[in-house]
């Protein structure tokens, strides 16, 4: 039995770890830094005077209690989480992502670097947002994207349509410093180099966004699938993930091959990766939207209904120096969608569906995943948010096609109850909603 060193750990790595028997094969300690402050500090409504103990010491303290004591490090988190576990990897020297590989692709201006040096033709202008050159940002062709060199959930980005609106947004943008501390200070001594502008600006890409998966083993990069990003018609807020992907075969094997010769090219190795791309059907023009350094873990039991692998087996097994054994249509199902509740519309949470709601959900449906993502006696806006929605919540779900999948949907919808209070003191006790 192998010993894990789980960072950062989330209700749903606890659960996937247990859907998928993995605490029977290892022994698993989990320890966690920061990830819920971090979280809290890009909300709507941030902690006043809230930091962040220095993430320097916090090493040194997992240096000191885990050396010589595991056999692997792992996060499914995408901050601090895959950073920690790339550092700490390397310095117990077991398998992992190397840290500067890892902290460049989580900012968003070293990454973009690193990208035009290898698929040039999938990056989009870009330029940091620095008052000091200001006539060159006059001269962008407007409109541009603009979001922070490192953030959560697209928390911050945002569609910009002159220079004036652009440092008008600019400050939403540039998130809290506490926020961006632990970030910097690894950068600065793992990566060399130093945080900078804390806002990057963008062409501002369109068409069918969709997140290309892979993992990178003994430096042979294997594309496991392409998860289609559906959204709410008029916004950026994601309705649902859809496994397959609908886009042509072509299309895909191009997304593909961008991701091996970007992965390659950064030295990527070790571990799992997600990168979110957009498909221009008009143009054909394909572009990256960013590089994660880490699994897509909403993504994980979409692959295990459809392909009968669930990735938190290659995440262990990649960090473990196993190669992973990737099956392919393997699965119960032909399809899978996690979908998510959402509501445009702040909301104080009164009470969430019960224990014996979510019980009965899995006895009728033993492989539907519920997730709650609001915390009763809270404001969804006290939750990490997109910035134009609330989640509440996510039922991911396999079926024969997308019909099958939707009456599942429904079903759950009926069973799961939320109680919200409009922010006006005005109830509102309504069935779970999702697109």
């Amino acid at each position: 039995m192998s010993n894990i060193l789980f960072l950062c750990p989330t209700h749903r790595d606890h659960r996937e770890i247990r859907a998928r028997a993995l605490d029977r094969r290892h022994s698993f300690f989990f320890h966690d830094y920061a990830s819920l402050l971090l979280e809290d500090l890009v909300a709507d409504e941030p902690p006043a005077g809230a930091d962040v103990d220095d993430i320097g010491v916090e090493i040194r303290r997992l240096e000191e209690r885990f050396a010589g004591r595991v056999d692997a490090v792992v996060s499914s988190d995408d901050y601090p989480g895959s950073a920690l576990a790339s550092i700490l990897a390397r310095r117990f020297g077991l398998p992992g992502v190397a840290p500067a590989v890892n902290l460049r692709c989580q900012h968003k201006y070293y990454s973009r670097l690193d990208q035009q040096r290898f698929v040039p033709e999938a990056v989009p202008a870009f330029q940091l947002l620095d008052e000091t050159q200001l006539p060159a940002l006059e001269a962008l062709a407007y409109p541009v994207f603009l979001k922070p060199v490192k953030s959560f959930f697209s928390v911050g980005a945002c569609r910009v349509d002159s220079v004036q609106e652009l440092f008008r947004l600019g400050w939403k943008s540039s998130l809290l410093q506490s926020f961006f501390n632990p970030f910097a200070k690894l950068l600065r001594e793992y990566a060399g180099v130093d945080l900078g502008p804390r806002v990057i600006v963008e062409g501002l890409l369109q068409g069918i966004q969709v997140t290309v998966e892979g993992y990178v083993s003994r430096g042979r990069v294997h594309v496991i699938g392409v998860v289609d990003s559906v959204m709410y018609p008029g916004t950026r807020s994601f309705a649902r993930f859809e496994y397959p992907s609908a886009l042509p075969a072509s299309v895909q094997e191009r997304m593909a091959a961008i991701a091996r010769s970007v992965t390659a090219g950064i030295g990527y190795d070790q571990g799992l990766f997600n990168i979110e791309m957009m498909y221009h059907p008009e143009t054909d023009a394909i572009h990256i939207i960013e590089i994660n350094p880490r699994m897509a873990s909403q993504f994980a039991d979409l692959y295990e209904k459809v392909d009968g692998t669930n990735t938190y087996e290659v995440l262990l097994d990649l960090a473990l120096g196993k190669e992973p054994v990737y099956t392919r249509g393997r699965g119960r199902h032909r399809f899978a969608a996690s979908c998510v509740l959402r509501t445009f519309e702040n909301a104080f949470v009164a009470a969430l569906p019960s224990s014996e709601q979510l019980e009965r959900i899995c006895r009728q449906y033993p492989d539907v995943r519920v997730e709650l993502l609001a915390t009763q006696g809270r404001r969804l806006s006290q939750e990490m948010q997109d910035g134009q929605s609330y989640r509440y919540g996510i039922i991911s779900i396999g079926g024969r096609d997308r019909a099958d999948v939707f009456a599942v949907l429904d079903s759950c919808r009926s069973q799961l109850t939320f109680t919200f209070d409009k922010i006006s003191g005005v109830s509102d006790q309504s069935p779970a909603r999702a697109a």
